[in-house]
């Protein structure tokens, strides 16, 4: 096994932290924050399996590369060709796209100034409202989000103003060129104003030849008062690319924060970090994952619910379906503070095993501390039920299609959640191709 704190990669960002500028206060006030941020990162190195968060997630065997931390430049054609590949057919939506982190105006279609507020991370980097968000504290188990803190280089900002509810979502694509191993980390901040509601479909797609990526990215999103926001997070990428997200969202006062995550068959590690805080009441969470894991892929989703005041909502549903040599992971934690008084939280993990050789490891967590609550946890692991296989059988219905109907079935409960139908055709779309592709090894 790779020792983390004394691999080359370790040592490159060392360099690169020192070299950047931030160490040397030429950043303004944000460098002590990225220097607060870097010397927790330089004190303990990369998550190992000795961290309780990370325990059957051994990122060592990805980090090996010479990676870089300089983007390329990416030809027009090859530009268009990713963006196609985002695109959602019918889909009536805004369009933000991102070329290693810097917005594209020529490739983007916004929604009207007077409505929404749309910057490059870099040019608000300075302001109040971004160092407070970067100033997010990160613990010894989120190196990366420290890691990201320290040398984050662009991403995007985006402001849902006061009372505006935007008229159709808004698909932002964050498109990255690599020619030679590429590690990225933007940063993005999402703001919606009170009493305003916003849809956001996200994506990443990298353009490069032959070289592998790992992406380190973090979204933070505030919600104000009585604000609505719903956000899809859409993974459909290739074997050589390496996924870590971490997502925070902080909700006040009667908001309420959708979250869809589709986890797809390809990329061979995806990491995914989503923390909610509660911090007002009558507030609602509603998180939704799907994750499907075949080949030698590697997924794994935390989730982290902070109830802290009374009369508030969460509700979470992720489920799993595992094929060839797939393992995933699901760790989901509820904290239930003492002022939170009547809070309503229910949590269910579900996973399905295609294959003798797929791994499940799934934890799902309450911790309660007040006493007039309404809270429930559920997880399951297993196979076919043979008696439903044996009833569409017997019906005449072909051994791949039972299959086939029994996993649209399985994922039903978190598909039937997505409200825009053209988005639900696609995502559905998505998965009935991947089970084309995987469901010869189990049939």
């Amino acid at each position: 096994m790779v020792n983390l704190l004394t691999a080359p990669l370790y040592d490159k960002l060392i360099a690169e932290f020192e070299n950047s500028g931030s160490a040397a206060g030429t950043s303004g006030d944000l460098s002590e924050i990225r220097t607060a941020a870097f010397d927790l990162f330089r004190a303990k190195g990369f998550p190992t399996l000795k961290d309780e968060d990370w325990r059957f997630t051994n990122l060592s065997p990805f980090l090996t590369d010479d990676f870089t931390f300089t983007a390329a430049e990416a030809e027009e054609n090859a530009v268009i060709s990713a963006l196609n590949k985002a695109t959602i057919p019918g889909l009536n939506a805004y369009l933000l796209v991102l070329l290693n982190g810097t917005i594209q105006p020529a490739l983007s279609v916004l929604p009207d100034a007077q409505s929404v507020t749309v910057h490059t991370t870099e040019s608000i980097s300075q302001t109040p409202a971004f160092k407070n968000h970067a100033a997010l504290d990160a613990s010894e188990t989120n190196r990366m989000l420290a890691l990201n803190t320290a040398l984050f280089t662009d991403g995007y900002f985006l402001e849902v103003h006061k009372n505006v509810v935007l008229d159709k979502p808004i698909q932002i694509v964050n498109l990255y060129s690599a020619d030679e191993h590429m590690f990225f980390q933007p940063r993005h901040l999402i703001v919606v104003n009170q009493n305003a509601k916003a849809e956001l479909i996200e994506s990443s797609i990298f353009i490069k030849n032959g070289s592998r990526a790992i992406l380190n990215s973090v979204t933070q999103a505030d919600l104000k008062e009585n604000a609505q926001l719903i956000q899809y997070n859409i993974q459909d990428n290739l074997p050589d690319e390496r996924l870590i997200t971490y997502n925070q969202v902080q909700q006040e006062r009667s908001s309420r924060y959708d979250n869809f995550t589709f986890n797809l068959p390809g990329a061979e590690l995806i990491r995914n970090n989503l923390e909610i805080e509660l911090n007002g009441s009558q507030t609602e969470t509603h998180l939704f994952g799907l994750y499907l894991v075949g080949g030698q892929q590697l997924t794994d989703n935390h989730t982290a619910i902070h109830h802290k005041f009374p009369h508030c909502e969460s509700n979470e549903v992720y489920k799993g379906v595992l094929l060839d040599n797939g393992k995933a992971v699901f760790n989901g934690k509820v904290f239930v503070e003492r002022p939170a008084q009547k809070t309503n939280a229910f949590q269910q993990n579900n996973n399905l095993l295609l294959s003798d050789k797929a791994q499940v490891f799934a934890k799902p967590q309450l911790e309660i501390y007040a006493d007039d609550v309404k809270c429930s946890h559920g997880c399951t692991v297993g196979q076919f039920d043979p008696e439903s296989l044996f009833y569409l059988r017997a019906r005449g219905i072909s051994e791949e299609s039972s299959r086939k109907l029994l996993v649209e079935a399985f994922m039903f409960d978190v598909t039937q959640k997505i409200g825009n139908e053209v988005l639900k055709e696609y995502v559905q779309s998505l998965i009935y191709n991947k089970m084309e592709n995987s469901f010869s090894s189990v049939v």
